[in-house]
């Protein structure tokens, strides 16, 4: 599971930043990352210099390792990379790794090791 903080590109409003990002996402990520199995974008709000958070769900650590190398070595990565470059401040929204959850409720505690 990965975590992206979102930054937007000066000169969009919330909502058309939100719409460019859904539907890029709808265009490239359904269709060049078929093996994500959530792809969950979420606009937030409060003191911070980022409006979203895409939440991607995969299913193994190789899987998140050769998207890199999709962005780095095809054509169709590069396209990709320089469509969000359109709307999003991607050098300023990092990406984080989850290694570790815990699913906690009145019932139960379930930890579980994401990666690493």
């Amino acid at each position: 599971m990965s975590f992206t903080l979102v930054k937007k590109r000066e000169g969009f409003s919330d909502e058309d930043f939100f719409a460019r990002w859904t539907s890029h996402t709808e265009a490239f990520d359904l269709k060049d990352h078929p093996y994500i199995t959530l792809n969950r974008l979420m606009m937030i709000m409060g003191d911070t210099p980022y409006v979203g958070i895409a939440e991607n769900h995969w299913p193994d650590m190789e899987s998140l390792t050769l998207t890199a190398a999709f962005y780095e070595n095809t054509d169709a990565g590069k396209a990709h990379w320089a469509d969000l470059l359109t709307f999003m401040d991607i050098d300023n929204s990092p990406t984080v790794i989850v290694t570790k959850e815990a699913d906690i409720s009145a019932t139960r505690t379930l930890i579980t090791s994401l990666a690493g």
